[in-house]
């Protein structure tokens, strides 16, 4: 193992934890070395940050590099958004290829580097002298991490090699063969098995984003579902019900704001503060609506818009006496929507949102280039700071991105126990309670299992909207063929005209010509041909590529 690695990492920490400030007396930080750190129990404490900077964040999108550097949200992947300019057009119509697939970074950058760096913190942690109890814990968060670094491989690509030991040849001995997908999810409930049995349920406020056992459970929860191990997600969802460490947060809105971060609804959030040189992004300024300075990177559809239902009937706006107007289409829907979407009338940062031809939020004035204009009729309010002042230069975002949240387990498990048994009471309960949070009817009794699936994932869409998970809940379900194809799901988008004389609008939905293409093979990513072409390598490229 080199020593290089470790140079530089320790200034990280101070970023995220609060650490007393004798830790970084022991020796300069520029000059560590691997006798020095493993003989030292509070240096290794404050070394195991450095693999916090590895989780997501979904405010700094995974192909967020040259030349998109837009803070776009992994969601205008999907049927759910969209964006005004080119970045993702590769993704859209399928013209790339393994030499050019935009997913190639995602191989040959960190991951693989941080799953060396893990492997060589878990073959010396033990040896490490002092509490034995907190060496099992920063074990425990480290597992945690490598299975999350393969879990985030496994997603994008499929089954890939395991390796769990530091390697030390860079030669051709170094080439891994690929487990089988079975043994990677077996590899992740293992290790994510162990790191809950040793982590604590909690930390105290200033260790707050440190992994817990809640952390590990709930990935574990989301590792089996990927892997529709039904009964195995239900069975794990509830133990994380069990622990009686989380619960729904008392306002659906309110889960997302810089003030209310340590929500008893997250269970493990990327940490971010308002330092620019620290950790900070740009999400606001690329994604609020131009009239207030930002660049609206993120376009909600109308096809998310609609699946938003009447909140007085919790029926579909396509159902018969749902109460839906066409002409007044934004009344009395889920208020998740109004938490989530900035549409025509609603107030924004004390302002009254003009989305109609002509209207303040839809003309190109000053500064506002065309591109920054919505083209679907609405803009992005989740997640966005309204307190920011985006006309300060050295404006930036400080939300934590939240990773898992009780919801989130709630709706997992209502997924895996209808899969696994069916519709029963606890089904009702789990999607019940986030129905009751967001201020909608509850189910209607006696669905079948297949109606309660519809509903299970109607749920999961509009709860969870904009917080990645639809890109990956279409592609386990097998329907990005067909959700995320132009031809079979084209995104729609509203036009509002205002009569100036009458004060009347109109609202007219209309088809986005933009074109998307999803094939069967592009469920998974290639592998990048450069590791294929290595002499030595085992990989075998995933099917169709």
């Amino acid at each position: 193992m080199k020593n290089k690695y470790i140079t530089g990492c320790l200034s990280l920490v101070m970023l995220m934890f609060s650490c007393k400030k004798d830790i970084l007396n022991i020796a300069p930080t520029n000059q560590i070395n691997d006798v020095l750190l493993w003989s030292n129990q509070q240096l290794v404490l404050t070394y195991t940050a450095n693999f916090y900077s590895q989780l997501n964040s979904g405010f700094v999108a995974p192909f967020n590099s040259a030349p998109i550097y837009t803070d776009n949200l992994l969601s205008d992947l999907t049927d759910d958004a969209t964006v005004n300019s080119t970045v993702y057009s590769a993704f859209w119509n399928g013209a790339y290829s393994s030499s050019t697939s935009p997913a190639n970074a995602l191989w040959t950058t960190n991951r693989w580097q941080y799953i060396r760096r893990a492997n060589v913190f878990l073959q010396n942690i033990d040896n490490v002298p002092g509490d034995k109890s907190l060496n099992q814990r920063m074990k425990g968060e480290i597992k945690f991490l490598r299975a999350y670094y393969y879990f985030d491989l496994m997603n994008y690509f499929g089954a890939v090699p395991l390796i769990t030991t530091p390697q030390q040849s860079i030669d051709t001995t170094a080439f891994v063969a690929q487990s089988t997908k079975k043994q990677c999810v077996d590899f992740l409930v293992s290790e994510l098995t162990d790191a809950a049995n040793v982590l604590p349920t909690s930390y105290a406020s200033s260790d707050w984003g440190r992994i817990t056992k809640g952390a590990a459970l709930a990935m574990l929860c989301r590792a089996q579902l990927y892997d529709s191990r039904w009964a195995d997600a239900a069975a794990t969802a509830k133990t994380i019900m069990a622990l009686n460490t989380y619960s729904l947060a008392p306002t659906y809105a309110n889960i997302f704001s810089n003030s209310n971060k340590m929500n008893s609804e997250v269970i493990l959030s990327v940490q971010a503060n308002n330092n620019a040189s620290q950790l900070s992004n740009l999400f606001d300024v690329y994604n609020q609506p131009p009239a207030y300075g930002g660049r609206s990177g993120t376009l909600p559809t109308q096809n998310l818009v609609d699946d938003y239902e009447m909140q007085a009937t919790g029926l579909p706006i396509t159902a018969a006496n749902s109460g839906y107007n066409p002409q007044n289409p934004y009344a009395g829907r889920d208020p998740r929507f109004a938490a989530t979407v900035l549409y025509d009338g609603c107030t924004y940062k004390g302002r009254t949102m003009q989305m109609y031809t002509g209207g303040t939020d839809v003309s190109i004035s000053g500064s506002i280039l065309a591109g920054w204009i919505t083209n679907t009729g609405y803009y992005l309010r989740k997640f966005t700071d309204e307190s920011i002042n985006l006309t300060d230069v050295n404006a930036v975002s400080y939300q934590n991105w939240i990773l898992f949240r009780y919801a989130e387990v709630l709706l997992n498990y209502a997924e895996a126990q209808n899969e696994a048994v069916g519709p029963d009471q606890s089904v009702y309960d789990a999607v019940n309670a986030i129905r009751r949070r967001a201020g909608m009817p509850v189910l209607t009794p006696g669905l079948s299992q297949t109606d309660m699936r519809t509903a299970i994932r109607h749920e999961r869409r509009v709860e969870l909207a904009f917080e990645d998970e639809r890109y990956w809940d279409v592609k386990r379900w097998k329907l990005a063929t067909t959700l995320f194809n132009s031809a079979t799901n084209p995104l729609k988008a509203m036009t509002i005209t205002l009569n100036a004389t009458t004060g009347v609008k109109t609202y007219k939905p209309i088809t986005l010509t933009t074109v998307r293409i999803f094939q069967d093979k592009h469920y998974l990513f290639p592998f990048p041909l450069t590791e294929l072409t290595k002499p030595g390598n085992k990989l075998v490229q995933n099917p169709g590529w």
